[in-house]
């Protein structure tokens, strides 16, 4: 206690030290809570279900197909009968719904569960039952449960809620239960309902992928490894009797929690390595402060030394002067994490385990202490010891200029300097390699022209527009209204167009070659458009024609292909495509039941997200419906307009212009293009800003340390350099010897972190577009840029070295 009282006096008596030194601390620690607790939610803890670790997800592996990690109704079925490792086997599937009944129709995210899917999760509704094998069958009465969120938010968490009749897609519903608070399974969902009911209604068609995720619990005792040597037999069983479809397919079984985060792991860990940096070059700043410090502090250590304080003890009062130090920046780093959690939780995705749960709590409050604690135990550490280190005798007879720091002192301080460039090397590196891959990112031509384009979906529901004729009257009354809309210069509908979601895939085969085996059926993307579609985006038609308004239901099949389906499967010969026919499904030539296509266009590539590879992809007239067996694809219609001004400007208009055809239609993801291609790399462009933040931070650190040594150097060294003016050395000589020294130290460290940055950088690999991790310019860049910035550091403290006053200095 009477440590930590002096250590109070001390640092209250040099306030301008000690908030430096706290702020200082507190960009360091509170960028590592604030990861941490992303980290910690995200990575760390298991997932909020009993056992989670025995929780699988069984995905669809196919070789030379379009791979999905879905799969098809029949394939879950046979997985979920003939498997022996799993106490319990259900499935899921994401969809969003329109919930009327209010002032507006609401478009909510819903999933599909299977009635094994809650007891296997052990989760039981808050309030109310969870679904009965009853509710998973065909013709049972429709049944759901209602999110935590939505109950509050919709029906003000009315305790009745229980019986009530909601209506979803235009069909009436009983609320069952409702679910604890921040249930999450893969998505957010706010209404469940069961499985069965819409999957008496598929088609027996195994090729067909409707977005089925496989769930399954394993029993206790049997390992990942057996029950996936069980699937892989029951995968090879299935491909000889379903050849045409399961050929070369197989099932793995993976832990939900992988899953559910391997698309954030890398990112997060590149981040937490960032802010150990930024931590690490905050305790060097710190440490080259304190020992600045320690100089002026000689005569009272050794004073205490002389009157019987030993080293240890004097070390230990130092290191609680350090240690109160990281613990009030810990305190205020806390108030920075608090503030910038919610930011960084979007680095998680919603998608991620406890998204919507991330906060900082008991874990993140007791990493922050530790942590403060640590900090100030490694930044003291090293100055304490080399107080400590003092020559009583000479100290205490010291007199008029007062003491001076040793050799070792200065060597000490400038080591600091060298790890922290070097430190800050590294970071920068990495921060212009995800700049630069940022921006190669964003400069892929998309292919059309986004300028001037307003998108909204339209999702139709499947009642009221069940049949391709019903679907049909509704385009055919939308289309002439949206281009009446004043300000609007072509319209059109579509599904999935760019930066939208993935679209669907089918298979098909090409009329004259037919397959050889089940190893030959080919799959593309699926796209079904309007006429002016290709118009409206600016879309180029490379060869053949557009589609036109003959081109409906009883009209001949026709579609149009890109450039990258000409060069997969006609070797880029344009001419052959447009002469050829396709059928579309995986089955023989002579099947009356899929339809023939006649390829009567050739369109430039589009990119559906700026990280995606343009795949094949093949364009139906969107009123001929050749396929209806994926009617769902049709019933997601997203309109796309061309506008003279301002897209936004015309959203009212736009909802009017629907609300006239059908009231009930909601209208919901209003935005302009370029919002949709910003949204596609909001992801990547964060993880870019936040880490070149941190680089910046540890930057501005760093050549902090780079100033502070060099002048603390000119001062320690003004007697010499009057001697050097007195002996006839120029202001420039001066200038010269002084920048030379800074930029030693500079060169050191940048030259060391620009090896190490070699080795580290091949983790951002996969983070990476268009740019190789070891790119020269880059390296070089950052290079020329940090010693440069060294210069102009040193340059102040220099110039100050070239003005000192000989006379002056040697009176």
């Amino acid at each position: 206690m009477s440590d930590l009282r002096y250590a109070l006096r001390v640092l209250a008596a040099r306030p301008g030290f000690s908030l430096v030194a706290i702020l200082t601390l507190a960009l360091g620690i509170g960028a590592n809570t604030a990861i941490f607790t992303i980290v910690n939610a995200v990575l760390l803890q298991p997932l909020p279900f009993e056992s989670s670790d025995r929780l699988m997800l069984v995905l669809e592996r196919n070789g030379p197909f379009l791979s999905t990690p879905t799969t098809s109704w029949q394939n879950y079925s046979d997985w979920r009968d003939q498997s022996q490792s799993f106490e319990s086997f259900g499935a899921f599937r994401n969809l969003t719904m329109t919930l009327s009944g209010g002032p507006e129709p609401e478009r909510v995210p819903a999933k599909m569960l299977s009635s094994a899917v809650l007891p296997g999760l052990r989760v039981s509704p808050a309030i109310g039952r969870t679904f009965t094998a009853q509710d998973d069958v065909q013709g049972a009465e429709g049944v759901v449960l209602l999110s935590d969120a939505l109950w509050r938010r919709r029906f003000a968490a009315a305790p009745d809620v229980v019986g009530r009749a909601i209506t979803l897609d235009n069909m009436p519903y009983t609320v069952v239960g409702v679910m604890p608070p921040h249930f999450q399974l893969m998505q957010a969902a706010d209404i469940l309902l069961p499985m069965g009911p819409w999957a008496a209604t598929l088609p027996d068609d195994r090729g067909w992928h409707p977005g089925i995720w496989p769930l399954a619990r394993l029993k206790p005792g049997t390992s990942v490894e057996r029950a996936q040597a069980e699937m892989n037999v029951i995968s090879e069983r299935l491909a000889r009797e379903y050849p045409t479809f399961n050929h070369n397919l197989s099932a793995e079984v993976r832990p939900l929690q992988e899953f559910a985060v391997q698309n954030v792991r890398q990112s997060l860990l590149v981040l937490v390595a960032a802010v150990g940096f930024v931590l690490l070059v905050a305790c060097a700043n710190v440490a080259n402060l304190l020992l600045a410090r320690a100089v002026g502090r000689q005569k009272e250590i050794a004073i205490r030394t002389a009157i019987g304080a030993s080293r240890l003890r004097i070390a230990g009062q130092l290191l609680t002067e350090s240690v109160l130090l990281a613990l009030a920046g810990g305190a205020a780093g806390l108030l920075l994490a608090f503030w910038s959690v919610p930011l960084l939780a979007r680095l998680a995705g919603p998608n991620a385990p406890a998204a919507g749960a991330i906060a900082i709590d008991r874990v993140a409050l007791l990493f922050t202490l530790l942590t403060s604690v640590a900090t100030g135990i490694v930044f003291g550490m090293v100055p304490a010891m080399q107080t400590t280190r003092v020559d009583v005798a000479a100290t205490i007879n010291e007199a008029g200029r007062g003491t001076a720091a040793g050799a070792g002192h200065h060597r000490l301080r400038s080591l600091l300097v060298v790890v922290e460039m070097t430190l800050a090397t590294v970071l920068l590196v990495g921060a212009s390699l995800l700049t630069k891959s940022l921006i190669r990112l964003q400069d892929v031509p998309p292919g059309f022209k986004p300028d001037g384009l307003l998108v909204a979906d339209a999702p139709l529901s499947p009642v009221s527009y069940a049949t391709a004729d019903k679907r049909n009257q509704f385009v055919d009354r939308l289309r002439p209204r949206l281009k009446e809309i004043p300000g609007v210069r072509l319209a059109e509908i579509a599904t999935a167009p760019p930066f939208s979601g993935g679209g669907s895939t089918i298979h098909f085969n090409i009329i004259g070659r037919p397959p050889k085996g089940p190893e030959d059926f080919i799959a593309t993307g699926y796209r079904a458009v309007g006429p002016d579609y290709f118009a409206t985006l600016g879309i180029p038609i490379v060869a053949g024609r557009a589609f036109t308004e003959r081109d409906r239901d009883h009209s001949r099949a026709v579609a149009i292909v890109n450039e990258t389906f000409v060069r997969r499967f006609f070797g880029g010969n344009v001419r052959a495509a447009l002469d050829s026919r396709t059928q579309l499904g995986a089955t023989p030539d002579d099947d009356p039941e899929d339809p023939i296509a006649d390829i009567v266009g050739v369109v430039g590539d589009t990119q559906q997200a700026f990280e995606a590879t343009v795949q094949p992809t093949m364009f139906v007239p969107y009123l001929q419906h050749p396929i209806e067996v994926i009617g769902g694809l049709y019933r997601a219609v997203t309109i796309v307009l061309r506008t003279d001004g301002d897209p936004l400007a015309l959203a009212p208009s736009l909802r009017a212009a629907v609300r006239d055809i059908d009231r009930e239609q909601p209208l919901v993801r209003l935005r302009t293009m370029r919002e949709a291609m910003s949204e596609s790399v909001a992801e990547p462009r964060l993880r870019t800003t936040l880490l070149t933040l941190f680089s910046g931070v540890a930057l501005a650190l760093s050549l902090i340390g780079v100033y502070g040594v060099m002048s603390y150097s000119v001062s320690e060294r003004a007697h010499e350099i009057g001697v050097r003016i007195a002996l006839g050395a120029s202001p420039g000589d001066i200038r010269s010897l002084i920048v030379g020294e800074g930029l030693k130290l500079a060169a050191v460290g940048v030259v060391i972190g620009v090896v190490a940055a070699l080795s580290t950088s091949r983790a951002l690999n996969t983070l990476l577009f268009g740019i190789s991790a070891s790119d020269p310019a880059t390296f070089l860049l950052a290079a020329v840029g940090l010693t440069a910035a060294a210069v102009a550091a040193v340059y102040g403290p220099a110039r100050r070295a070239s003005r000192i006053d000989p006379i002056v200095m040697l009176r």
